[in-house]
């Protein structure tokens, strides 16, 4: 029993938010080691990464003591990872991502959504993929608030399967510039 709660703690701990390095490194930077710790992609823009179009895949790839201004989340890629709603809080100030692919997380529920409520308000947020996550029809009232998205994939959400018509109806009325599939 011991050796099962030390290793479920071990596996979601890189989920948890170190308050005193968010305050240090900023959120796109932490945000960035947050998903490349449980193995997901990560796209930035900033002084002395050679391109904005390289996927970064491992943690050490990002500068942890140049605290220079300008390190900018744009893209993760976080496909059948273990992010979990706890480690969205992550994404909270992260203002610049644009697209963000969470499809197949199976820790991910509505608890996790309102931590993207800052990226869609700046305007940046564009593409989000939650397909194979847990999301219910109660995660609607957020999900209309992303205002920015172009593209929203829904598909394998087994808890949206049964209301699909009402949640694409709701879905399309608000968020009249998104491509919604489910």
């Amino acid at each position: 029993k011991q050796w099962y709660q030390r290793r479920v703690r071990g596996r979601f701990k890189n989920n948890r938010v170190d308050e005193l390095r968010l305050k240090c490194l900023g959120a796109d930077k932490l945000s960035s080691e947050w998903i490349l710790l449980n193995r997901g992609k990560v796209k930035v823009n900033a002084p002395g990464y050679e391109s904005s179009k390289k996927w970064l895949t491992d943690f050490r790839e990002i500068d942890q003591w140049n605290f220079e201004q300008g390190f900018r989340l744009t893209h993760i890629d976080a496909t059948d990872t273990e992010v979990t709603d706890t480690g969205f809080r992550h994404l909270r100030n992260t203002i610049y991502l644009q697209e963000a692919s969470f499809s197949d997380c199976i820790h991910i529920t509505d608890e996790a959504l309102p931590n993207l409520i800052s990226s869609s308000e700046a305007g940046s947020l564009k593409s989000l993929d939650l397909s194979g996550t847990k999301i219910t029809p109660d995660s609607l009232d957020v999900l209309t608030h992303l205002t920015s998205l172009k593209v929203l994939d829904l598909r394998n959400c087994k808890e949206l399967a049964s209301y699909k018509d009402i949640v694409l109806d709701t879905l399309k009325s608000e968020l009249i510039n998104c491509k919604v599939m489910m």
